[in-house]
């Protein structure tokens, strides 16, 4: 997702940044003012907005904002940007100096309404209205804040049927989930969502055949999700189940045509199932949708060198830079190329190059045996046979 490319230190320096517009543009002001010519004939200035005292607050609230915005690129500011924590908190610290703004002003009958721009005080005495209404406003901005705050601390610890947390929360996520459709009055469209949000969690922590129960009831109450359709797509997928993973993709894709991550795993269900045809439609058409596609191209041109064809598949490894994701894929492809040609050695260099970058690369690893027991090289063929059987056996 988009939010998750976001540096965490961005939701720090965001709200610091907002912060601190008004301070900084109070000092602007305070020191370029006197820098521009007046015209004498004009009536006296108004100057009661500038403060030394409220120079000095400004200039050490921009301090502290600044050794804020320091810190926040340390691991542990990192941590807390990630976390439950940091709404709350920066809506608690507006909320409470808002509040804060609101004691004094009633107790010194003084106070400066919270307004971008506005860094005038309006006195009980003098000016009445402003004052009540600076008073109304600086306390609802504070009550609004603060509620909000823990509001979100309340919805961010309160048990969710959802997949996200570690191992523990999700097993608390299952719990809750369980709780939530023991509950008789649930219409049909909210049994199916917590169905879909329960399969995800069971789908994380590895029990796939619950997940799978779960997509396939949700898909039973509401036919047309396509979301359920594709993630009941992925648990066939992962237990090998192509056939049926395919039937769910096209489903989901007749619902949902610019699903460009559907695309990508249908071809890749079609690629595992040796219809080699329909994987290259499908990864040209997600090349289509979002052009130079790295797995798009990479699996396209793995697709083309299964079916010999040289040139294509050539062309698709090209356009597909080493550092990129997806030349894996590309040397798996090469490998095929050279295998097709008998040169063994040449596909071993390739698979050996994929091993490096992933040393548990199975399908580099049974095509890497297959290479060497073709070239009479025995026992470096049954460490890679065993190495593969290993990790099918983890799988």
């Amino acid at each position: 997702m988009i939010v998750d490319a976001i540096p965490p230190q961005a939701w720090i320096a965001l709200p610091l940044a907002v912060s601190a517009l008004a301070p900084a543009a109070y000092v602007w002001r305070y020191f370029t003012h006197d820098l521009t010519p007046r015209d004498i004939t004009l009536p006296p200035e108004d100057l009661t907005w500038k403060s030394v005292r409220h120079l000095l607050f400004c200039l050490a609230l921009l301090t502290g904002l600044l050794a804020i915005g320091g810190f926040a690129f340390t691991e542990w500011a990192e941590n807390f940007a990630r976390s439950e924590w940091l709404a709350p908190a920066f809506l608690g610290a507006i909320g409470s100096y808002a509040l804060g703004t609101v004691v004094p002003g009633w107790r010194n009958g003084e106070i400066e309404p919270l307004i971008r721009g506005s860094f005038k005080s309006y006195s009980r005495g003098e000016q009445p209205k402003r004052y009540w209404a600076s008073l109304i406003w600086n306390g609802a901005i504070g009550l609004a804040f603060t509620a909000s705050s823990f509001g979100t601390l309340y919805g961010n610890t309160k048990p969710a049927c959802d997949d996200n947390g570690n191992e523990k929360e999700l097993f608390e996520a299952v719990a809750t989930c369980n709780a939530m459709l023991a509950d008789h009055d649930l219409d049909v469209e909210k049994r199916a969502e917590l169905l879909g949000d329960r399969g995800r969690v069971h789908h994380r922590l590895g029990n796939n055949h619950l997940a799978l129960l779960d997509y396939s009831k949700a898909i039973e109450l509401e036919p047309g999700d396509s979301y359920a359709l594709f993630n009941r797509a992925l648990i066939h997928r992962e237990l090998r189940d192509l056939p049926n993973a395919i039937k769910d993709l096209d489903a989901s894709l007749a619902l949902w045509p610019e699903n460009d991550r559907a695309y990508l795993e249908r071809g890749l269900a079609n690629l595992d199932y040796g219809r080699f045809e329909k994987a290259v439609e499908d990864f040209t058409l997600l090349d289509n949708l979002v052009p130079d596609h790295p797995y798009a191209l990479a699996n396209r041109g793995l697709a083309y060198a299964w079916m010999d064809d040289e040139l294509n598949a050539q062309d698709d490894f090209r356009r597909v830079g080493k550092n990129q994701p997806g030349w894996v894929v590309v040397l798996h492809g090469k490998a095929v190329l050279a295998r097709n040609r008998q040169k063994h050695r040449e596909s071993i260099d390739y698979l050996s190059q994929a091993l490096e970058i992933d040393p548990d690369d199975y399908f580099a690893l049974r095509l890497r045996a297959d290479a060497y027991w073709e070239i009479g090289e025995k026992d470096l063929a049954r460490d890679d046979d065993d190495r593969s059987i290993a990790l099918a056996a983890e799988d």
